[in-house]
């Protein structure tokens, strides 16, 4: 049992790093994967429903606005080869996970439902149908989401609501009730009403069922439950995601079942046993099959664990104005993944695929619900430094990505204007990895043989030639990059370091980023990132350095918009940008006459009162920190990081 009481607002400064990473045998950062480990049961619950060797679990009373769930799994060890789930009556609701042994949804109205589930195994195919009724509802409800499917060994999060009462002044209980016990269960520091675990080992499909008790403000009180269930699965320790902690889901699969490199894209590109790299011949780069691909040649490279993530994907290739530029850069990877478990976003070189969180792509609630809150791993990185450099994409003199913010209790949905801002730093920042180890000029020499990771081994990439040229000189940043983002510990001298020491090596450095100084991948995908999303989207990229101690109305102490476009920078820039996007035209005249020059940040002001920059500085109000600034700190860290893989 965890029972937790309500919130209390975190105000740590928390640093924002941009997403997405390369890899090329530099250390992740990530602690190793624990050991297989089996657990004793807490408890049992029965089926509901079973046919022959499947049996249905869920829930057995259902009102209006109630969050609810079904699992399936076989009992007699045969493997679940396929999944298919359809509602057959009542008002619509809304199933996104149909592949999926298990799924989740809300009841929208009282009345009469019925679903089918189609299960394949090793042993045949079985039909199962189960019909129910939801009763009106006029008490208070808790709604945990999202019932799902989870590879065991794997990492969870389940989050309790209320669509009736305000669940952040609520006190939760959390309890196991049923299946294997599972390790490390926590909830949020700052969310009593965010449950976290990890997922023991097992010998076959296991359901496990958890229960959360709620405490309203009001006296009031309400019980919700659900069901995750364990696939078992097949993970290599040595294999390559594995070995880097990280378990993938077994719901993965190709976005379009359709597409002619369906077998390739499943087996040489996100498992938990794939430890060699497929040849060229197997899965080629897209670039290689294509000088002009189409938006269906993408989705035809692409993988998903719920369909909704490629609808989206293929909504902002079609609807974005920095959709051809991505078709253009998406010649340079075999696949694409998006996936609910992908956290952070990077590039993986012995695939030539880039991993999306599907984090960036959500609309609506319903879709945000199916999205994996486990803690990033790099949550804890930087916490004895007494600075931190903040990030941020300014347009039109508001916040454009971060933007406004979204509280997951106020089940909003997103416009088409925050998906592309959401999406485009991150596409161009994945895609300048994938154009940097297999840039446009390789594409038609490459031979079926060959393979990426053996490739590179022999050619190293563009961003070494870009080092090479123009290096950085801050030795004292670079040893902070290792701290801030690779998880080194922080020396005494380093922890000593104020802001103004940070802005007396920063400043004069033609970095573009903090960033930048973790390794010359990272330089280079950045420096490509953030010229583009000025030159086509209008996006200013903005830094500011502020100290942490005594500073709860994050004064900056030195910070730069544009700083791409600063004379120390122009020339790496134009270099980066000219290796992986020729195709733009003229840079250095782009450089002078179509992008801003760089504008320096009020020093002494709030990082939030820096955004409009038009204002008169002696104008600017300062206030305390508020909660939903602490928040936005908070999501800029914990979604927005790039690891780098091996």
């Amino acid at each position: 049992m965890i029972k937790s009481t309500p919130f209390v607002v975190a105000i740590a400064i928390t640093l924002s790093a941009c997403g997405g990473s390369s890899n090329d045998g530099q250390s992740s950062g990530r602690s190793p994967l624990p050991p297989p480990e089996m657990t004793e049961s807490v408890g049992s619950i029965d089926p509901i429903l079973t046919v022959n060797n499947v049996e249905l679990y869920g829930d057995q009373s259902f009102s209006e606005g109630g969050s609810y769930g079904f699992a399936v799994i076989t009992n007699d060890g045969s493997r679940i080869n396929s999944v298919n789930w359809e509602q057959t009556a009542g008002p619509s609701l809304s199933i996104l996970a149909t592949q999926s042994r298990t799924i989740g949804f809300d009841v929208p109205v009282a009345g009469d439902y019925a679903i089918d589930v189609t299960v394949n195994t090793t042993s045949g195919t079985q039909a199962l149908s189960y019909d129910f009724t939801a009763a009106s509802a006029e008490v208070a409800n808790a709604n945990i989401r999202l019932d799902h499917t989870v590879t065991e060994r794997g990492k969870v999060s389940i989050r309790v609501g209320s669509l009736s009462h305000d669940i952040s002044t609520a006190t939760v209980e959390w309890n196991q009730l049923a299946g294997s016990a599972v390790l490390n269960m926590a909830v949020g520091e700052s969310q009593a009403n965010l449950l976290t675990f990890d997922i023991p080992t097992v010998n076959r499909d296991e359901i496990l069922q958890f229960e959360a008790q709620v405490s309203f403000a009001d006296g009031s009180e309400a019980t919700d439950l659900t069901f995750i269930t364990i696939a078992d699965a097949i993970i290599s320790d040595d294999a390559y995601f594995p070995s880097n902690n990280i378990i993938t889901t077994q719901d993965i699969r190709a976005f379009n079942p359709d597409s002619p490199y369906k077998s390739a894209l499943e087996s040489c590109v996100y498992t938990n046993t794939l430890s060699s790299t497929c040849t060229f011949g197997t899965l080629p780069l897209l670039g290689q099959q294509t000088d002009t691909p189409s938006i269906q040649d993408v989705l035809d490279r692409t993988l998903v664990s719920h369909d909704w993530m490629g609808e989206r994907f293929k909504q902002y290739l079609e609807q974005s104005l920095a959709g051809p530029d991505m078709l253009q850069l998406l010649r340079g990877v075999t696949a694409v993944v998006i996936s609910y478990d992908v956290r952070p976003s990077f590039y993986l070189t012995a695939t030539g695929a880039i991993y999306l969180d599907a984090d960036n792509f959500w609309v609506t609630p319903e879709e945000r619900d199916t999205l994996n809150e486990a803690p990033d791993y790099r949550s804890g990185f930087s916490s004895d430094l007494s600075f931190r450099i903040f990030w941020r994409y300014v347009k039109d003199n508001e916040a454009y990505m971060p933007g406004r913010q979204y509280p997951i209790a106020a089940r909003e949905s997103r416009s088409f204007d925050v998906l592309e801002a959401d999406i485009s730093w991150l596409m161009y920042h994945e895609l300048a990895h994938a154009n940097d180890f297999f840039p446009y000029t390789v594409w038609s020499t490459l031979r079926d043989s060959d393979d990426p990771r053996s490739y590179f081994n022999n050619n190293g990439a563009k961003s070494d030639e870009m080092i090479a040229n123009f290096p950085l000189a801050s030795s004292q940043m670079k040893g902070l990059a290792q701290v801030s983002f690779a998880g080194d510990t922080a020396s005494a001298t380093q922890r000593n370091y104020a802001a103004d020491d940070i802005q007396s090596f920063f400043s004069p450095d033609s970095a573009s980023s903090y960033y930048s100084y973790l390794n010359e991948r990272e330089d280079y995908a950045t420096l490509f990132e953030r010229f583009m999303m000025q030159y086509r989207l209008g996006a200013s990229a903005d830094l500011g350095i502020l100290n942490t101690v005594n500073n709860n109305n994050l004064l900056v102490t030195w910070g730069q918009r544009d700083r791409f476009n600063d004379p120390k920078v122009q020339a790496r820039a134009r270099y980066t940008v000219s290796q992986i996007l020729p195709q733009i035209g003229n840079i250095r005249d782009i450089q002078d006459n179509e992008l801003p020059a760089p504008l320096l940040l009020r020093s002494g002001i709030g990082w939030f009162d820096n955004i409009d920059l038009s204002e008169l500085g002696e104008n600017a109000i300062q206030i305390p920190l508020r909660p939903e600034e602490t928040s936005i700190l908070e999501a800029q860290d914990l979604h927005k990081g790039r690891p780098t893989l091996e």
